[in-house]
């Protein structure tokens, strides 16, 4: 069974229309919609608490969904790769100062536009989404 109809049975079997449903896990009614039709799926936090609030174990809820557990493993090794790029977006930062202190040289758009990726990353990393940054 697909998590859309195991979130659609148990909110059906827990008496939760889907404002309710929504209302107790802090995201929007359309959310909820959009999962129980199959059009999107919910993130990790998400799905913490749907199984907190539809008294499931997270087991029971995403292993009948094998596209959820891959996207779920893609998802984890992006939070990754946005560490190792704030890595080396700080190492740059590091690097500009040093020419700075050491020959006087300061780059200030590189400085500036390396600043702002590192926020953009650090927004991604923290949040999951990019298109709530602007």
């Amino acid at each position: 069974m697909h998590i859309s109809n195991k979130i659609k049975q148990l909110r059906i079997e827990n008496h939760l229309t889907q404002d309710q449903l929504a209302q107790k896990i802090n995201v929007s009614r359309q959310s909820v919609l959009k999962w129980e039709a199959g059009t999107n799926y919910p993130n990790i936090e998400n799905i913490l608490a749907l199984s907190e609030a539809l008294n499931i174990s997270i087991d029971e809820l995403i292993k009948t969904d094998l596209k959820l557990e891959n996207k779920l493993i893609i998802d984890s090794k992006a939070r990754k790769y946005h560490l190792l790029v704030m890595l080396f977006l700080v190492s740059i930062i590091i690097y500009i100062g040093y020419w700075f202190l050491a020959h006087h040289i300061l780059m200030m758009g590189f400085l500036i536009s390396t600043v702002f990726m590192l926020f953009i990353e650090l927004k991604v990393f923290f949040t999951g989404k990019l298109l709530e940054i602007f």
